[in-house]
């Protein structure tokens, strides 16, 4: 700490690019956010401008008040002027988060409040400890102000855990990348950015409502439920890729097998690329306990966007271990006709522009070789078929030598 804040130091840390602080990484430094604060205020002494600034806080006993300190840390890094990436990460570990009583939680719990960065070109900020650690002010109003208002150079911008943030409002032109992750109250979601190509929804919405503008959105990742109301929602007629993840049984087998997720599909005429993420519990108990098989619901799904998954080039899909959470029995219909060819034959379903069709965690199942026979026989443009089986699943020869033969009957058309 001595030499770093010496004078004869200053005129090496000034030049560097980057000014990354981990207190696990310095377990000597006694006073972690002194250090921070006698570095920065050096800035200030000399007019100097700040590239990049990352603080990580992991450790609850090298920082006293590590919610305060954060707040004290925001002040300080609008004075320094950065004019980079601005991160902030406090670990669970840094909170109290079984605190003895009330009142000790209302003592620790600090009220954030951002100032301008304008410069900042991308802004992180991840509160692990959200439980009783930092709370936005006025229901993210304030934090919707510094990012549209305050912040004219923001091209990044991530939010993962943070509590108490109702609503979100983002007006940024020079906003291109945005991530959303596990902002657990979140009710109300709106983004016009010109320049926004790549955005991650995970975990945010519970109830809420979706609307915005981003006409150069390219790649769209929606691992979340669907928000009960889109509307002005303007979007390019195409995106080059979708992810939908995690699909709840519920949203999967209601209406007869419709899912509601196939809302999100419907924003965008054309789709290249699109990756469906399933858990594996999930399609289980919807095997066992609605009758519906594993190939009519993706097909089901692909149905409800009509003609517009006729434009899908590749599909991928993603099975993945999960624990079976308790989920109400959804019945369904007496004449449901899921396992009948003529559902597998829709007319509404096309796939005259798919190329490519991938699987992960195949377990070889009936309904999954069944799905991918029917996906070999009927994409007339598939080139590329791909399956990555799951851990200790041993495929018989009969389903390789049915595969091949798939191929050679491909190859003579």
């Amino acid at each position: 700490r001595t030499c770093v804040l010496s004078h004869r130091w200053r005129g090496v840390w000034k030049r560097l690019a980057l000014l990354f602080f981990d207190n696990v990484q310095a377990p000597c430094v006694s006073c972690f956010s002194d250090l921070i604060d006698g570095l920065l205020r050096g800035y200030d002494a000399d007019k100097v401008d700040m590239g990049d600034l990352f603080v990580l806080v992991y450790r609850r006993d090298s920082v006293d008040g590590p919610v305060g300190f954060v707040a004290t840390l925001a002040d300080l890094a609008v004075a320094q002027r950065i004019s980079g990436r601005f991160g902030l990460y406090l670990s669970p570990a840094t909170f109290n988060l079984h605190p003895e009583d009330d009142a000790v939680e209302e003592e620790e719990a600090v009220m954030l409040q951002l100032l301008c960065f304008p410069k900042v070109t991308e802004l992180s900020i991840t509160f692990m400890g959200f439980i009783s650690g930092v709370r936005f002010t006025g229901s993210g109003e304030e934090l919707s102000q510094v990012v549209s208002l305050c912040c004219p150079c923001i091209e990044r911008l991530e939010l993962h855990r943070i509590g108490g943030l109702r609503m979100l409002t983002i007006f940024a032109q020079s906003l291109v990348s945005m991530v959303l992750s596990r902002i657990l109250v979140l009710e109300q979601l709106l983004v016009a950015a010109e320049n926004l190509r790549h955005m991650l929804v995970d975990n945010t919405h519970n109830k809420g409502r979706l609307s915005g503008c981003a006409p150069a959105l390219g790649q769209l990742l929606w691992e979340d439920r669907c928000p009960e109301e889109i509307r002005h929602w303007m979007l390019p007629s195409s995106i080059r890729s979708l992810v939908v993840a995690e699909l709840e049984l519920n949203y999967l087998i209601g209406a007869g097998g419709r899912s509601n997720f196939a809302r999100i599909l419907q924003l965008f005429k054309s789709v290249d690329t699109l990756r469906l993420e399933f858990p594996n519990a999930q399609l289980q108990f919807m095997g066992n306990h609605t009758r519906h098989t594993f190939g009519p619901t993706i097909l089901n799904i692909l149905s409800t966007t009509g003609r517009k998954c006729s434009c899908v080039k590749k599909v991928t899909l993603q099975m993945f271990g999960r624990e079976v959470r308790w989920v109400h029995p959804i019945p369904y219909p007496s004449n449901c006709n899921c396992r009948q060819l003529s559902v597998w034959t829709d007319n509404a379903i096309t796939l005259d522009s798919l190329e490519w069709v991938a699987m992960y965690e195949f377990h070889a199942t009936q309904d999954e070789r069944s799905f991918i026979y029917y996906i070999m026989r009927n994409a007339k443009r598939l080139r590329k078929v791909s399956i990555l089986f799951s851990l200790g699943v041993n495929p018989t020869r009969r389903f390789f030598h049915k595969l091949c033969k798939l191929c050679i009957i491909r190859m003579q058309c």
